[in-house]
């Protein structure tokens, strides 16, 4: 991961400053979650054209075939749609560009991921995403729906999950273990579950608000990758406010 550091410096110090840089993701094979960690240059609210996320391989050529699949499915988990990347010709003889196609229409895919917006991928083969762009270093709220939604680390660096608070409109956090954020196998088992609590809720014994083991009922102890994906189970709608960098 590389950073570089642009802006105007004066006698009294740095007046203003971006960071831009740019990230290389691995992607395990068959299920897993992403989001991207940059705020693309130039692009109003930083939204990412998929076309410009090119899924390749340990030397740098793109994968094809349509072993990469990036799914979107609905609060319940049911499948709403599948774009799979394929090369010149490999999915139909009138394709003649390399890109994201639609599993249904075969026709180029025409869609862009909000700053923040989390999801799914179900991968053939390993491969590797190249993220790039501006930090976006203020505090910032990313909204979850009710029910299951894909979520990610939106930092390009690690941050530990009790950073991370589910809030409601009012920026109150969401307590009572109403927001579960669940991690599962590539096989999509569910393998740990965290959910959120304020002091007291789960039990006499707990003092403070934050992410609990479901299983154990303690503190949660874990560090999210930079752009590490996860899911929500969520009682009801809500965000995730991010710190400030």
């Amino acid at each position: 991961m590389r950073f570089r550091y642009c802006g105007a410096v004066s006698a009294m110090g740095i007046e203003s400053q971006n960071i831009v840089g740019y990230q290389t993701k691995a992607v395990r094979q068959d299920l897993s979650q992403q989001v991207c960690t940059f705020d693309q240059i130039g692009v109003e609210g930083g939204a990412l054209d998929i076309q410009k996320l090119i899924p390749v391989d340990g030397e740098g050529d793109y994968v094809g075939e349509g072993d990469i699949n990036i799914q979107f499915k609905s609060s319940l988990g049911v499948l709403e749609a599948a774009y799979a990347y394929y090369g010149p010709k490999e999915l139909n003889k009138k394709q003649t560009e390399a890109g994201w196609y639609d599993e249904d229409t075969e026709e180029l895919v025409e869609f862009t991921f909000n700053s923040g917006e989390g999801f799914q991928i179900d991968a053939g083969s390993s491969c590797y995403f190249l993220y790039s762009g501006e930090v976006n270093r203020a505090e910032t709220y990313v909204p979850f729906r009710r029910d299951l939604s894909m979520q990610g680390n939106i930092r390009p660096t690690s941050i530990d999950i009790q950073e991370i608070i589910p809030v409601d409109d009012e920026h109150n956090y969401i307590g009572e273990g109403e927001i579960n954020i669940q991690f599962a196998s590539p096989l999509g088992i569910l393998e740990a579950a965290y959910a959120y609590y304020g002091p007291k809720e789960l039990s006499k014994k707990q003092t403070e608000a934050g992410w609990y083991d479901e299983d154990t009922e303690e503190l949660a102890e874990y560090t999210f990758a930079a752009g590490e994906g996860f899911k929500i189970d969520a009682a009801t709608a809500g965000f995730l406010r991010f710190p400030e960098l």
